[in-house]
């Protein structure tokens, strides 16, 4: 049976573990730090899902405010643990990242997906999603 639940401080090393296996080498004490920038911010939510007291996978869902359009809730992150894919996880999170988006007063939500991960896109679509548009990220580092 999997429970979801608000991330909490004693699932971090499992968190990292599992950024990690999404692709985003993260240490313990980066992960624990975006954590409590995080945790206290009514305009995000973090959630884990456990099955049989472990953490099986996390998803991140935040509001963003656009001054182009309305406002909207967008997933940042989500995975499940390798050995737990399929199992209907990622299901559970991104019901629970939806309730919140409703609850906070969300009428759409939105996430982006790297063009290589065509399984995740396939689970997307199965749970209701539909690509809308591609584009290009483009970075620059600036100096604090």
């Amino acid at each position: 049976m999997v429970t979801i639940r608000p991330m909490e401080e004693g699932d971090l090393p499992r968190v990292a573990a599992l950024t990690i296996q999404l692709g985003y080498p993260s240490t313990l004490e980066a992960i624990a730090r975006r954590y409590r920038a995080l945790v206290e911010d009514k305009a995000c939510a973090l959630y884990v899902a456990e099955v049989d007291g472990t953490v099986a996978g996390w998803v991140y869902i935040r509001g963003v405010v656009l001054f182009e359009e309305d406002a909207r809730a967008e997933v940042w992150g989500l995975v499940v643990d390798e050995q737990r894919r399929r199992q209907r996880i990622g299901e559970a999170l991104m019901q629970a990242a939806e309730q919140w988006a409703r609850a906070a007063g969300f009428c759409e939500v939105r996430l982006r997906s790297n063009v290589t991960r065509t399984r995740a896109h396939a689970f997307y679509q199965r749970i209701g999603y539909s690509t809308t548009k591609t584009s290009h990220i483009f970075c620059k580092a600036v100096s604090p």
